[in-house]
């Protein structure tokens, strides 16, 4: 009898492999705390965002319709933010104080705003709008690219898929002195800015 109490002492099970796991989390949690009072190690990206996970497993991927794309724009808060730009949409619910309904971007959540992009001209209604008639090709073609790439490689949003855009049949919005949206030399530099 006191033969097989010290095999099963000396047998390595996995209880004993929980146990060492877990206290090497504890360790790893105690010295994240003590040095960056954070359980991350200071990290503060994506990838522990529960949200992103999920869409990560399982491969989320949205094809809206515009009329679908707006019903994403803060106001439901059941349902994530997302912001369109030429067809791509991307997840900014990490921002509600930016994108949601009371942000000082929440005229572009739910929509595809691309040409406000181009032009920055925040103040004229009819500038909200995919409508990329009228303006320079190259430099459109180059904003669109800035901040398609400023979503996808920022912090806290990602791509979620496409808004299938219906061709634009209104008059071509009058021009407006172009601004740069606030932040926009920035991002170019660093992508993690807002």
């Amino acid at each position: 009898m006191s033969k097989t109490k010290n095999r099963d002492r000396d047998s390595f099970n996995v209880l004993d492999v929980v146990r060492i796991v877990g206290g090497l989390l504890l360790m790893n949690a105690f010295f994240s705390w003590w040095f960056t009072s954070t359980s991350t190690w200071g990290y503060d990206g994506k990838w522990i965002n529960t949200g992103y996970l999920q869409f990560r497993l399982t491969n989320g991927y949205v094809n809206l319709t515009q009329d679908e794309l707006s019903k994403y724009n803060g106001v439901n808060p059941k349902l994530p933010i997302y912001v369109g730009v030429n067809g791509s949409v991307y997840d900014v619910s990490a921002s509600p104080s930016i994108y949601g309904p009371s942000g000082m971007y929440a005229k572009l959540s739910g929509k595809d705003c691309a040409r406000i992009y181009i032009t920055g001209c925040f103040g004229k209604d009819d500038e909200y709008t995919h409508d990329l008639r009228g303006l320079d090709v190259e430099e459109a073609d180059n904003d669109i690219s800035s901040w398609q790439k400023f979503y996808e490689n920022h912090r806290k949003y990602w791509y979620v898929g496409q808004v299938q855009l219906q061709e634009v049949k209104t008059k071509i919005p009058e021009p407006c002195e172009h601004v740069k949206a606030p932040g926009y030399y920035d991002h170019k530099k660093s992508p993690n800015k807002h």
